[in-house]
C-alpha cells in the first residue's frame, strides 16, 4: 500500500511540474517619443495549445485620435531563443486621452514561451500622419533592461523583425 500511494504521490507531482510549464515574463518597451503607451501586456484569455496570445492596455497619450497601430510582440523561449513574433495591427480608433484593451495570437506552443516583450511599432493617426518606432532606440531601451540582459549582439536584431 506504502509503495502505491508513493507511486501516485510522485506521478501526480510530476505530471503537475510538466503541465505547468514555464513562469512566463512580460516585458514592456516603452518609447519616450512613442504616442501610445502600453499600460499592460500579459496572457490572453484565448491562449490555447497551438496558439500564444497576448492582451494589452493601451493609452493614447495625445490630444489626437489615432486610426491604427501595430504593437510588435516577441516571444523567447526557456533558452533565450526566438520562438515566435507577431506584430499586431489594429484599425479601431484610439481616442485621444484614451485607454482601450486588445490582443493578438499567433501559433506556436504557450508552454515554451519563457519571455514575452511588447512595444508600440507604429500609430497613424486621423490625419493621415504617421509615426514609426526608431527600431535602434527601441534596441538600446530593451537592452538596457535588466529582464533582458540575455538580449544582445545578434539577439537585439531579433526585436527588428516581424
Amino acid at each position: 500500500m506504502k509503495k502505491v500511494l508513493l507511486a501516485v504521490i510522485i506521478v501526480a507531482c510530476f505530471s503537475s511540474a510538466v503541465s505547468a510549464g514555464l513562469t512566463r515574463v512580460y516585458v514592456i518597451v516603452n518609447m519616450d517619443d512613442a504616442p501610445i503607451e502600453i499600460l499592460e501586456f500579459g496572457k490572453s484569455r484565448g491562449e490555447d495549445e497551438d496558439h500564444i496570445s497576448s492582451g494589452v492596455i493601451l493609452k493614447n497619450r495625445t490630444d489626437r485620435d489615432i486610426e491604427a497601430l501595430a504593437i510588435t510582440m516577441i516571444y523567447y523561449d526557456a533558452f533565450n531563443e526566438r520562438e515566435d513574433g507577431v506584430k499586431g495591427i489594429s484599425t479601431e480608433t484610439l481616442y485621444a486621452n484614451r485607454q482601450r484593451s486588445t490582443g493578438w495570437s499567433t501559433y506556436g506552443e504557450p508552454s515554451f514561451v519563457k519571455t514575452a516583450i511588447a512595444y508600440v511599432s507604429a500609430a497613424r493617426f486621423v490625419d493621415g500622419e504617421v509615426w514609426k518606432a526608431d527600431t535602434e532606440k527601441v534596441i538600446e531601451t530593451a537592452g538596457n533592461m535588466p529582464e533582458l540582459s540575455f538580449l544582445s549582439g545578434a539577439e537585439m536584431l531579433e526585436i527588428e523583425k516581424e
